[in-house]
């Protein structure tokens, strides 16, 4: 039975390709929005966990306070005397402060306009960049050298390939002082992440930052790098008692973690819109599938019957057309499974073309995807083949003898008229809810609309 299920599937090349295609399809949407998102999520934790890599603590400001507007407001500075205490302490091996502005750091192109960043940070750093506290430097140097005084300035890769900036040019920056031009002596990125998306960063020297962000004798933060057997709950304990009221010690993988909490939001929504898209296609192929091997069977009545009558048994007829679609919807979740990879690639497109460009590490094909990938394109296939199914398995012997012979109807076949004008009733309501319903998120409307075409697709019966 196994030999000519493959022989019948071979036999209709064409329908099967097209019953496989609406799986293609869909399996190609998960797989390709997993490896989308996975690549951007790996690209913000790559930043994060080079941020604090160097880093056993972190001194900053309290500030983690719900400001009028329900927002988080930004922690404030540190006294710079703080870090010459710090550094006198016996545990403390390295401390540096620096300066960290997400908002102010605007870089003016040529034509005289701020680099737009779609909502993106633009950011401003003061980092110390001596050689002895190149631990608490996440960033890589691509060309030239690090700023040493006042009027110079690091740009990002991508800014300077966008804007056609380069090592020795000049460019003009606003900061919380009016423009002035900078010379762009070197050019660098976030580690081994390969793009920041829309993101821009400015590096200066540590007193041109605290001059240019109103941070006189002030730090952002403090980088401390404790001695040898030294943990971070031993420094932490050892810096808490010399600090302000208004000033917090955290652990740095504290401080990456809640920064990849912040990002995962933004990354998951991303996520499940684009999955809601998957599964409406998956759904409408579900149907798609139903349909044609409905077909399918119905044509090949007599072909089931004379397989029974040379002794298939009903079971071996079931099991003969869930074969079919399991090789059916597991050949075209294989290649969605691929088909994804490239969707992937022209989902980073259209978020450029749409200057919406996202920050992005080296490609993430893991193991979720496949699993989950073939999983779900498999199972559909199945699901939707199980009824076409059953429905052979009901096919006589007797049929292979007489000319036009049919499918044995159903017990419930009468109330198949009734079903359909409900579900079609229930389709135009959730269509109807989806679209002028007050208050409705993003989320019930894409499961609204899904409902609404899963309904629609029923009721074609």
């Amino acid at each position: 039975m196994t030999r000519f299920s493959l022989k019948s599937l071979a036999g209709r090349k064409f329908r099967t390709f097209l019953t496989a295609l609406a799986i293609v399809l869909g399996v190609a949407m998960i797989s390709g929005t997993y490896v989308l998102t996975d690549t951007i999520d790996r690209a913000f934790s790559s930043i994060f966990d080079q941020s604090y890599a160097g880093t056993d603590v972190v001194v900053s400001g309290k500030g983690a306070d719900i400001n009028v507007f329900g927002e988080e407001a930004e922690r404030p500075p540190v006294p710079a005397s703080l870090l010459e205490t710090i550094r006198a302490l016996p545990s403390v091996e390295l401390a540096m402060g620096g300066v960290y502005d997400e908002t102010n750091a605007k870089l003016i192109g040529d034509d005289g306009k701020a680099v737009e960043t779609q909502g993106a940070p633009s950011l401003g750093f003061g980092i110390d960049t001596s050689p002895e506290l190149s631990r608490f430097n996440p960033l890589s140097l691509l060309e030239g050298r690090w700023p040493e005084g006042d009027g110079e300035v690091v740009i990002d890769a991508g800014v300077a390939d966008r804007e056609d900036f380069s090592v020795g040019g000049t460019i003009e920056i606003s900061t919380l002082q009016p423009k002035r031009p900078f010379e762009v002596v070197g050019i660098a990125k976030f580690g081994n992440v390969r793009s920041l998306g829309t993101t821009t960063f400015a590096i200066f020297d540590v007193g041109t930052a605290q001059e240019l962000f109103d941070r006189d004798g002030e730090f952002d933060a403090i980088s401390v790098a404790g001695k040898d057997g030294v943990d971070a709950e031993q420094l932490m304990a050892e810096i808490r008692p010399i600090l302000p009221a208004n000033a917090q010690v955290r652990t740095g993988v504290a401080e990456a973690e809640d920064d990849k909490e912040e990002i995962s939001e933004f990354t998951t929504f991303i996520r499940y819109f684009l999955l809601a898209f998957a599964g409406i296609a998956l759904f409408v192929g579900s149907f798609v599938i139903f349909n044609t091997l409905s077909i399918t069977v119905a044509q090949r009545t007599r072909e089931f019957a004379t397989l029974r009558t040379l002794g298939a048994s009903r079971r071996q007829v079931l099991r003969s057309v869930l074969l079919e679609a399991f090789v059916i919807g597991f050949s075209a979740s294989v290649i969605g499974l691929f088909l994804g990879l490239a969707l992937a690639k022209g989902l980073e497109a259209l978020f450029r073309a749409l200057n919406l460009e996202l920050p992005l590490a080296d490609t993430v094909f893991a193991t979720r995807t496949i699993v989950v990938s073939l999983l779900v394109g498999t199972l559909i296939t199945v699901v939707a083949g199980l009824f076409p199914a059953i429905r052979a398995t009901r096919v006589p012997p007797i049929a292979a003898v007489r000319e036009g012979a049919e499918l044995p109807k159903g017990r419930w076949h009468r109330l198949t008229p009734h079903v359909a004008i409900v579900l079609i009733a229930v389709a135009l309501g959730l269509l109807g809810y989806s679209m002028f319903a007050d208050e409705v998120g993003t989320a019930q409307r894409l499961l609204s609309i899904a409902g609404a075409c899963c309904s629609s697709s029923s009721a074609s019966r």
